[in-house]
């Protein structure tokens, strides 16, 4: 069941896949870029978890037309995806939210913001699923939902809350001799869902590439030298920014506050010298911006739950 919308996947990834599996799951192997646990639920239907590290949205998959008519439902379970609406709308979910868009209309950035996505997608051919939906959702006509998005706005983005939180229930940890009937239900309970969801304009949500652009040279800023002190004032002033649009631009690309991202990425980069084993505790303490070993102590063993002399043991 469904072969033809497995061949699509040929059509977006660059690299040399693998898929191995039973006709009802399915595994997709990108190799060192992750890998897609697929499930073929009914008719134009396929629900795949999503287990993906990159930073170049380029080296993994091409922006192509496809011949069907797609429906993707995304939640994002960690890390951050980004779709790019029209000529000049980026819109940002992580963990927590629902979105549900129309592929042809909603392109993918050239990068995942964090390198890193985890979550599932439901790919949904409107034309072969239409009429098995309909056995379970009489009055729902998913024809005529594409449609009625692609006339508006070509997406719907949920932020987190506790309804999404118990519409996709315990949909990750789920007993694998229930995975075939329970999914189904899930992907019912979802399209149900989205049948009473408006399709009203997502505002504040969106923002416009010259945005994304300062957001992102000010990441490049921030990494530049970990020990250079940087203030809010100084890059709102040198990408003529208000303050105030900075921190939310910032916030909503990264999903957290600039500082915070920075002290993060700090500790994260300290990690990966710890286990290189070529500097010792002091020297990294330095590298990472810290003015003494002790600082740099306490701020590890709040982020990571142990010394820095003790993680690579």
């Amino acid at each position: 069941m469904n072969e033809n919308m497995y061949d699509l996947f040929g059509d977006v990834f660059i690299p040399d896949f693998t898929i191995a599996g039973e006709n009802f799951k399915k595994t997709i192997d990108l190799g060192e870029y992750g890998k897609l646990e697929t499930y073929s639920l009914f008719p134009g239907v396929i629900l795949a978890f999503i287990d993906i590290n990159l930073e170049n949205y380029d080296d993994v998959f091409i922006e192509s037309e496809l011949p069907s008519r797609l429906l993707e439902i995304n939640h994002c379970a960690s890390g951050r995806y980004a779709y790019t609406v029209g000529d000049d709308k980026i819109i940002y979910f992580g963990k927590g939210d629902l979105c549900i868009s129309i592929h042809e209309l909603t392109k993918t950035l050239p990068d995942f913001p964090l390198g890193f996505y985890n979550g599932i997608e439901i790919f949904i051919d409107v034309d072969v699923a239409n009429d098995y939906i309909k056995n379970y959702l009489p009055d729902f006509d998913l024809i005529d939902f594409y449609e009625e998005l692609e006339k508006s706005h070509a997406y719907i983005l949920l932020r987190s809350n506790e309804k999404i939180d118990h519409v996709i229930g315990e949909i990750y940890d789920v007993d694998e001799r229930i995975k075939r009937d329970y999914f189904k239900l899930k992907c019912i309970e979802l399209l149900l869902f989205f049948s009473i969801t408006d399709l009203i304009p997502n505002e504040g949500i969106s923002l416009s590439k010259k945005q994304v652009g300062i957001v992102e040279n000010v990441k490049k800023d921030l990494i530049l030298d970990l020990g250079s002190k940087i203030t809010i004032d100084d890059l709102a002033s040198k990408y003529g920014i208000s303050k105030t649009s900075l921190k939310n631009c910032f916030k909503e690309v990264y999903g957290k506050p600039i500082f915070k991202w920075r002290k993060e990425y700090k500790l994260d980069y300290a990690c990966k010298l710890i286990k290189e084993e070529k500097y010792s505790i002091s020297e990294i303490s330095k590298m990472v911006g810290y003015s003494s070993p002790s600082k740099f102590s306490q701020a590890f063993k709040e982020y990571v739950g142990c010394t820095p002399s003790q993680y690579n043991q």
